[in-house]
This record gives structure tokens, sequence and C-alpha cells, in this order.
């Protein structure tokens, strides 16, 4: 902080942090935010040790995402109020793939215009999606608290009972040995000829596991050794954290096998709409940089991944199983 007279008419708010700091000035009709410490923000930086923003959430909104979202702070403002965040990607996917939201009942598994119902497990970010939806869309959205989805719990809906089915980067954060049992439930629900959606979550496949740890190689290794190589290689993985911690931050990504096989009368619109699944990556991908040598990467690895497509339609498999992550839409018929 360059004087901290500055700070005299900014309210300090509390984080499961000592080295985290974070400041908001409330300007009534706007927050302007002042984090000191290591934080994240978009684009991959997660040890930024200071930044600015401001925000049209609440002061009340601001408190509880301070308390439970810590380091993450930034980055949870930031998932609805910077277009390039998740906006652009949704309406890329949309577009690509014809998808109308309009008149349909949505379910948003996660929820961390249509008729949209959201559900959540944890208690404190339920709190924070209902502060969050009552700063910009008062009254327009259901949320709902459910239990872990373990093969014997089922959520408070009837069989068929909505249209589409959004699970946007959030099957990386449920256990492995939950999934398919997760992936059955969202498709019990689901309407005949309805969508599920899985966007954004981690490709086990990729070289990289950047969601988590940010290391090469540890996707491809067995989870102990690849907690342990986490705890003590990894910038952003604290020694002490559990292997429980480490897969419910979403370590261990899915393949494409994986979510195919709980799904074994699901339509994969990916692979009835060739090359979709790459167009939508690679036009994400390049929004989410300003470097001309990475776009220009980005444009080779997506004309590169053209050539084999033949061979991966031969063996009905969408390009997404070789991305870095998921891009699938199943049809229930």
């Amino acid at each position: 902080m360059e004087n901290i007279k500055e700070l005299e008419d900014h309210i300090k708010l509390s984080t499961p942090f000592h080295d985290l700091e974070i400041y908001v000035k409330d300007f009534e009709v706007s927050r302007k935010i002042r984090i000191k410490g290591n934080h994240v923000v978009p684009g991959g930086l997660h040890q930024c040790p200071y930044s600015e923003l401001e925000t049209q959430l609440s002061l009340q909104t601001l408190i509880k995402m301070a308390l439970n979202k810590g380091r993450y702070f930034r980055d949870e403002i930031e998932r609805s109020e910077n277009p390039n965040y998740l906006q652009r990607k949704i309406e890329i996917l949309l577009k690509e793939f014809g998808i109308v939201l309009s008149h349909k009942k949505m379910l948003d598994f996660g929820c961390g215009a249509t008729d949209v119902t959201g559900v959540e497990v944890n208690d404190p970010l339920l709190d924070i999606a209902k502060l969050r939806l009552n700063d910009f869309f008062p009254n327009r959205y259901q949320l709902v608290k459910i239990e872990y989805i373990d093969g014997k719990y089922s959520m408070p809906f009837s069989d068929e009972e909505f249209d589409i089915v959004w699970a946007q980067a959030i099957m990386e954060h449920v256990l492995p040995s939950q999934r398919k049992f997760v992936l059955r439930e969202l498709w019990r629900v689901l309407r005949k000829d309805g969508l599920l959606v899985i966007f954004g979550t981690p490709n086990r496949l990729w070289v990289k596991e950047f969601h988590t740890s940010n290391l090469f190689f540890v996707n491809y290794l067995p989870l102990d050794i690849a907690v342990f190589l986490a705890r003590h290689c990894s910038r952003r993985v604290p020694v002490g954290q559990s292997k429980q911690e480490l897969l419910s931050d979403g370590f261990r990504g899915c393949t494409y096998w994986e979510i195919a096989r709980a799904l074994p009368k699901a339509v994969c619109l990916s692979n009835v709409f060739r090359r979709k699944d790459l167009s939508v990556g690679i036009q994400s991908w390049r929004g989410d940089t300003d470097s001309r040598l990475r776009r220009w990467m980005i444009e080779l690895f997506g004309f590169l991944m053209k050539a084999p497509d033949p061979v991966f339609a031969f063996f009905n498999l969408p390009q997404t199983a070789f991305l870095p992550s998921h891009i699938l839409i199943f049809q229930k018929s």
C-alpha cells in the first residue's frame, strides 16, 4: 500500500489468511477493492501480490466471499463481472452448438433468461450464490441445498424435470469414486431430448495438471505419488494438504471415457457435430491471452488437431477427449 492514510475510509474484510488483506471502499453504486498478499487473478496468476478492482457486488456479498474464498476472492468476483472469464466462453459454446436457453427449465449443478435452479452441497458457497444473485438478479433464481451424491442420495427433483443440466467446471471437484453416481443422477433429472453440458472440467489426459498444482505429468501417475509431488513440488499446494482436500480442490480431472461410461445411452453431440468442440476450445483459449506468440501456438495446435479427426471419428471419439479441458454435450434420446 502506498500510504496508510489512503485506507482510513476503507473497510478491512476478514480472510482465512494472516498475510492476505482485503480493503473495500463503498461508493454506494459500486465498491473499490484493494487486495494485498498473494492471491489468484484471472489468467492463471496464482501469486499476485497486489491488485485493485471495482465491483457491483454488495458489501455483504464481499464480506462472505472474503471469509470463504480467501486467495480466490478476486477470482470469484471476476466470474460474474468479467465477460472474458465465463460469459464469452459460454456464448461461444451456445453459438457453435446452436443451443437455445430461452423458455427452457435449467439445472445449474454446482452453482457457486431462463427458469434456472441452482444446487450446491457447500453451505457457505450456497450463501455466496444467494447473495450474488440477489445483487444482480433478485427473485429470478431458485437455489437448493443438496447432500453429497453417493449412489443412495437423490436430489429433490422428479425424473426428467429439466430441459438442460449444466455442469460448469464442477466434475473435477467431485471425488473420483462418486462421479458415476453424480452423472447418473444428473441424467435422471434430464428430460427426453434434453442436454447435459459438461464444460470446463480439466482433462486428465492433458500433459499438465493446470487446475490445482500446475505440475507437468502428475496426471499420469498413481494418485499417492501425484499427491506427494503436489505437496512438495507445487508452489500452489500446501505441504500439509490432505489427499481428500486436494481431490475436492479439483486435483484429479476426468477423461472422456470416464464420463461416457457413466452415460451409456447418451448421444454425444461433440461426436455428431465434428470439431465443434475444437472450435469452441480454440476460440476460448485465444481470448485468454494477449500474447501474440501464445495465440499463434493455440492456432497451430487447432490446425494440427484437425489432421487426425478422421481417425477419431472412426473410433467415435470427440476432439475434446484430447483437449486440455472438456467441451461435452450429451443428448438424452
